[in-house]
């Protein structure tokens, strides 16, 4: 039985551009639709993708446009497998980039700061109940594939660790095009 998780392509948006906390909210927004890079990933990944009995994407289009890049469709598409949402932000005298304020908003949500602060929580029951929805699909077809997100990616890591997968391979799994291989 095996589980491999997949980060998507990385997103063509600027997320150097100095924003308020105000403006994070649409610079989200905008990212959650935006292109992506169409770059061919490693042939390790592309294996990981064709080989798999069964492909899954979140309902983001950024995982569905990542796994277009491999000439692959997704089996599924579910909102189970979609990115943790960010603590909403307000202010406006505040201005850094979208990346500075992507690792502000993430320590806040981790330390239950926000607007939003079951966030964090909601994510983890979630991550529970995506790994064992993948357990049970692994069950059935052998090995599946995830085309996700590095957050989320990162709770179903633990979530499947405690299922009694361990992880057997990994690349840059934090990054676009990563990934975790997980066996049982």
């Amino acid at each position: 039985m095996q589980i491999t998780l997949i980060r998507h392509a990385r997103v063509l948006l600027d997320n150097t551009q100095k924003i308020t906390a105000s403006q994070m909210n649409a610079w989200v927004e905008a990212y959650n639709y935006a292109p992506i890079d169409i770059t061919l990933p490693s042939k390790e990944v592309v294996s990981h993708i064709k080989c798999a009995d069964m492909v899954l994407a979140s309902t983001l289009s950024r995982t569905s446009d990542s796994l277009a890049v491999t000439e692959v469709e997704p089996t599924e598409k579910n909102s189970l497998f979609d990115e943790i949402d960010l603590p909403q932000a307000k202010g406006t005298w505040l201005k850094l980039s979208s990346k500075t304020w992507l690792v502000l908003l993430r320590l806040m949500m981790l330390s239950g700061f926000g607007k939003k602060s079951k966030v964090y929580t909601e994510a983890k029951q979630r991550a529970k109940r995506a790994s064992e929805y993948l357990m049970n699909l692994a069950n059935t077809h052998e090995s599946v594939a995830l085309m996700g997100h590095g957050g989320f990616n990162y709770l179903l890591d633990k979530e499947l660790k405690k299922l009694g997968f361990r992880c057997v391979e990994k690349n840059n799994s934090s990054k676009n095009w990563g990934y975790r291989v997980y066996e049982k």
